[in-house]
């Protein structure tokens, strides 16, 4: 008897699986309709109704999405046609996409309507055929306008980009080309010699960087600041992976410039310099005291019930925060070619009671331990953050 329980539930399995295919169909389908995708909602009505023919919301879904669809994209399509009639520019390009996407959804449509079942009872029972169109010839044209826009635009960018390219005479001009060369592989990927130019671009757009060790102008004398350069070799290193910044190498050397006026002996292009203006980080108990309580309930048999607590309570703040200016400086005219603020605060407290008894009893709103736990790595949160926010200055700068 179990055994034949057993082989029931498996021969039922695929079942069931398959009458939830239908509802989540029509679910999707609905929310696709209520977002004016009208083509997504009748593809799911559809293919939930080839399901399960008499799924009365898929017939209603279908019927009132199906109605919608040809007009709704043809009446999307008319403007656009006007303004993509002819290529005008990039944006021509757009334009021609949105057009070829419209028709790709009628041409969806209506392939899918070649399998609408035809033991669902309609309202309406010509309904599908009134609605069924050709839409293919439109489709291969508006791709065949793609493709050609797709290869003005890419000569449009081309003759920009070489124009920028042979009147470039600074790192930041060829940056710019770079830049326009590499947005021709957006409409047509390795046109002309453009990887070729990219290349060039990108030796002569290089700046040779060193990045000094961070200068302490903040007043305290704490040795925690070494802290903050054992994390420099990590800054270092993702430094070079920007697309226009090569790290000098035997960097520290250079540690001793912090406060110069004259950078143009180093052998690199531009010098960075970090200066902290204020800057800790830590954890403290800045509370303690002690906590007992108990609590009493009664039974439904009389019985009285005695919860008890006690302890002490811990709480702790934790802290850090920097203040610091990143600047980024000629070597050529010891110049400060731009400058950075890079700010970070961040304060919790934590509450434990450290103690014994019943949970039910704590009214502390601490949560209660048996022993203090260990305190967070603020000196963490401080180190990874002044990496994230270095990281990604020099990321806007050098890419």
């Amino acid at each position: 008897m179990k055994h034949l329980q057993i082989l029931c539930i498996l021969l039922l399995l695929p079942f069931l699986a398959f009458s939830q295919g239908y509802r989540k169909l029509t679910r999707q389908g609905n929310k696709a309709y209520k977002e004016q995708d009208y083509a997504t909602a009748t593809i799911n009505a559809t293919r939930a109704l080839q399901e399960n023919p008499k799924f009365k919301k898929s017939v209603e879904l279908f019927e009132k999405s199906i109605i919608k669809i040809n007009r709704w994209y043809e009446l999307k399509i008319q403007p656009l046609e006007k303004s993509a009639n002819s290529y005008q520019g990039i944006t021509s390009v757009g334009e021609a996409k949105r057009i070829k996407e419209y028709y790709q959804k009628l041409v969806d449509v209506q392939n899918e309507l070649l399998f609408f079942p035809e033991q669902v009872k309609l309202k309406n029972k010509t309904l599908v055929q009134d609605h069924t169109k050709e839409y293919n010839p439109q489709l291969a044209m508006a791709t065949q306008r793609v493709n050609e826009y797709n290869l003005l635009a890419a000569q449009e960018l081309y003759e920009q980009g070489t124009e920028l390219f042979e009147k470039a005479n600074q790192k930041s001009d060829f940056q710019k080309a770079y830049h326009v060369f590499n947005s021709i592989n957006f409409y047509v990927p390795n046109y002309e010699n453009s990887e070729m130019l990219m290349k060039t671009c990108v030796e002569k757009g290089c700046y040779r960087v060193v990045l000094l060790d961070p200068a302490n102008s903040s007043g305290r004398t704490d040795t925690r600041f070494r802290v903050i350069n054992t994390v420099m070799n990590q800054i270092r290193a993702s430094l070079g992976n920007n697309l226009f910044a090569i790290p000098v190498k035997n960097i520290q050397e250079y540690s001793t410039h912090f406060y110069s006026d004259n950078y143009n002996g180093i052998q690199a292009d531009v010098i960075i310099k970090i200066t902290f203006n204020d800057w800790n980080y830590g954890t403290y108990i800045s509370n303690r005291e002690h906590y007992s309580n108990q609590k009493k309930r009664t039974k439904k048999d009389g019985t009285e019930l005695v919860y008890r607590v006690q302890g002490d309570l811990f709480t702790s703040k934790n802290y850090a925060h920097f203040d610091a200016i990143v600047e980024w400086i000629s070597t050529a005219d010891n110049t400060i070619i731009s400058n950075y603020s890079l700010v970070f605060e961040e304060n919790y407290e934590e509450c434990v009671l450290v103690g014994a008894g019943d949970r039910r009893a704590n009214d502390s709103g601490c949560s209660l331990v048996k022993k203090i736990p260990p305190s967070p790595s603020m000196e963490n949160v401080f180190k990874n953050e002044f990496i994230t926010q270095t990281t990604s200055l020099m990321a806007s700068w050098f890419n």
